[in-house]
């Protein structure tokens, strides 16, 4: 098996530092999600929770929908993020912020021409800010300096959207389903910054979890208590195996469904985070998203010193 990704985890869970399970479930147990219950289906002898059935824009949307709901009603008028070129995060942030009258600015790494799923932001309302950059904290810190301008009206959202409130309604959702039906004994999922695989192992403390990492090396506290793989292709590249019976994303969830049907037991469970995006139909040669090194005029338009 390939190492293209490292893992520095302590098999400690970074979420378990302040918050208890009894804690994530105190915060949201007045909390209506807009997104129904969890669509499992069997496919080969394996058990699918398939978002794309019951969150059409990824799970991150009924995740962040508490976190948004919230700013919204605390004053907030802004959400900044940064949108990586491939990444369903970004996603459901557009179509939370465009559903809670929320303005979302995206900090993304130039290019010649966005991304399809960048195009989708776009299209769902989000305003990009283009930097070049050499590294994803780089475009963190730019996002950041915008936030921090004005931290009456905006609220800076770090990558993967890991926040406490993500990461309680995850735990609630997921508890919930499984609160009156036998735990799964193995749950396989991709990690990248790990807010899924962490907050199903809070909710599912006797289960054993496998988590395939596609994009990022994993750091102290990322991991939880899962088992570590690291996909043998780069990020942008597809999936040697392709699930035919339900939507997935092929360069995402498929490495994961990948690795189970090669390494996992009949039985097992598997989490698919959404579909593959639909298509923009924004014509992204029209968006403006080159910029030189030291092209800062984004932020400088806006006031903002890089």
């Amino acid at each position: 098996m390939k190492q293209l990704f490292k893992n520095d985890s302590d098999n400690s869970n970074l979420d378990l530092k302040q918050f208890s399970l009894e804690d994530y479930l105190e915060l949201t147990e007045d909390f209506e999600s807009s997104f129904g219950d969890f669509h499992v289906t069997e496919v080969n002898g394996f058990n699918v929770v398939d978002e794309s059935k019951s969150c059409e824009v990824g799970f991150k949307a009924r995740a962040g929908e508490l976190l948004i709901k919230h700013l919204k009603y605390s004053g907030i008028k802004e959400i900044v993020y940064v949108a990586p070129r491939h990444g369903f995060a970004a996603i459901s942030l557009s179509w939370l912020c465009k559903k809670y009258d929320l303005k979302l600015i995206l900090v993304m790494p130039s290019s010649k021409e966005v991304s399809d799923h960048q195009a989708l932001c776009i299209e769902l309302g989000a305003t990009p800010l283009f930097i070049r950059i050499a590294s994803m904290p780089n475009a963190n810190r730019a996002a950041r300096l915008y936030a921090e301008a004005d931290l009456n009206t905006r609220y800076f959202i770090p990558l993967g959207m890991k926040h406490f409130l993500v990461t309680a309604m995850a735990v609630r959702g997921f508890h919930e389903y499984f609160k009156n039906i036998p735990h799964p004994k193995n749950m396989w999922t991709v990690i990248s910054t790990g807010v899924l695989t962490r907050s199903l192992q809070i909710a599912l403390p006797n289960t054993n979890f496998h988590a395939v990492a596609v994009s990022r090396n994993i750091k102290k506290g990322e991991l939880g208590r899962a088992k570590f793989y690291s996909y043998h292709k780069l990020f942008t590249s597809k999936s040697d195996l392709i699930p035919s019976d339900f939507d997935c994303e092929n360069t995402y969830d498929s490495k994961a469904w990948d690795y189970m049907n090669r390494y996992g037991e009949p039985g097992d469970w598997f989490f698919s985070v959404a579909g593959n995006s639909k298509l923009p139909t924004i014509n992204k040669s029209s968006i403006d998203s080159y910029r030189d090194w030291r092209d800062y005029r984004d932020f400088t338009n806006l006031g903002i010193t890089i």
